[in-house]
């Protein structure tokens, strides 16, 4: 039997994805390109911790382990996301990348570089996250030292010893900052052109997240005052370090440009106490020199660009006309983009990315499930007859 389901991506939303399904009695099968699980969160830094606590970070049917702790380590999430897929019994094909979509007259068929599948539904959940961004700047060729994106650099003790320039001023920007610090960088300087809202992440010992998930149906107005007046309390005004407020408030700035706040893990700190620089937007580079807008010149070793991510979607779902000129899905929150299309994984929270995958899949899956009782879809099949296979000659 063919699945009623091809999901696209084993990571946290795609996996949470098949196991609500597979709990619904809804057979699917998962198409992963990497050779395991959690592809993305192996590439991350080795120093990576999740910005939400261990309690609200699980997924369906499986919590994240006590032993994790509050903050829980990249290495540690990748456990429990092997122990999840393990535990659920899903259908892993992995080293099959997804090449195209094409709806039929029964749902749609995914063809792939090692045959083609088809399915009533599929779940594209191949993250937000996919494809590092890296600004075009002047005389970026001409530059004589390694310029490399935060996703590839694996070990902030790597560049110990050298000068960085690190471009960029999101979450991943203010996080790897205090990691390079702490590994002794020889000096760091931290080129910024809209500065971020930074909230701690917790204060005196209480976890900030929960309270984000419990305030979430506040009008944006009054979480962003909220948000900036803990900035404030928890660090201060940063303007004498170089770092102003923000223009606009963090969830506004989410909705408009879906970029996130800033979680501190050490890095105003570094700030405060001289260790880093915060200095202008780069406009040109020579050989050996950034020069920046204000006209100061700096000296790198290495420069670090950690300037976003862009989804990737455009060549599986740009001509089905479903993502906007960004490259972001049209349609919302675990929502049918067309008949039988869904997406999830693509729009990050600042109440929690992880818990917003489990309430997604849980969408998806109730909404597919109800759907095939309405409509006269096919029984589950047996226990034993879960496994789904692609269309009858075609390689798997």
């Amino acid at each position: 039997m063919k699945p009623a389901v091809v999901i696209i991506g084993a990571g946290s939303a795609g996996l949470g994805a098949a196991a609500a399904l597979l709990e619904r009695g809804v057979t699917n099968v998962v198409l992963e390109q990497g050779d395991r699980v959690a592809t993305s969160w192996r590439q991350r830094h080795e120093d990576l911790r999740l910005n939400t606590v261990r309690w609200l970070s699980g997924l369906p049917g499986l919590a994240v382990p006590r032993h994790a702790g509050r903050w829980v380590s990249r290495d540690d999430y990748v456990a429990y996301l092997e122990r999840y897929a393990s535990r659920q019994a899903l259908d892993i094909r992995f080293g099959v990348r997804a090449r195209r979509l094409t709806p039929t007259g029964r749902g749609w068929q995914v063809g792939t570089d090692t045959g083609v599948y088809e399915a009533t539904h599929v779940v594209v959940a191949t993250g937000n996250d996919r494809v590092p961004w890296q600004p075009d700047l002047p005389g970026l060729a001409a530059f004589g030292g390694p310029v490399r994106h935060v996703a590839e650099l694996r070990r902030a003790a790597d560049l110990a010893g050298r000068r960085v320039l690190l471009i960029g001023a999101g979450n991943s920007a203010v996080e790897i900052a205090g990691h390079l610090v702490d590994h002794g960088v020889a000096q760091l300087w931290m080129s910024i052109r809209r500065p971020p809202t930074i909230l701690p992440r917790q204060m005196w010992g209480v976890p900030l997240h929960p309270a984000t998930v419990a305030l979430r149906y506040l009008p944006e107005r009054v979480r962003d005052g909220l948000a900036r007046a803990i900035s404030r309390r928890a660090f201060g005004d940063l303007t004498p370090y170089g770092l102003p407020a923000a223009a606009d408030g963090p969830f506004r700035r989410m909705r408009t440009t879906g970029v996130t706040a800033a979680v501190d893990q050490g890095f105003v700190g570094h700030l405060v106490a001289g260790r880093l620089s915060i200095v202008a937007d780069v406009t040109r580079l020579t050989p050996n020199e950034a020069i920046l807008r204000d006209g100061l010149r700096v000296e790198p070793d290495v420069i670090v660009t950690a300037t976003g991510y862009r989804s990737g979607l455009a060549d599986l779902l740009g001509p089905l006309g479903v993502l906007d000129r960004h490259q972001r899905p049209l349609t919302g929150k675990g929502r049918q983009a067309l008949p039988g299309l869904w997406l999830t994984g693509f729009w990050p929270a600042i109440e929690g990315n992880l818990r917003q995958h489990g309430r997604e899949a849980r969408r998806i899956a109730d909404a597919i499930a109800t759907g095939r009782r309405r409509f006269g879809g096919p029984r589950p099949p047996a226990a034993d007859d879960r496994r789904p296979h692609p269309i009858p000659g075609t390689r798997p």
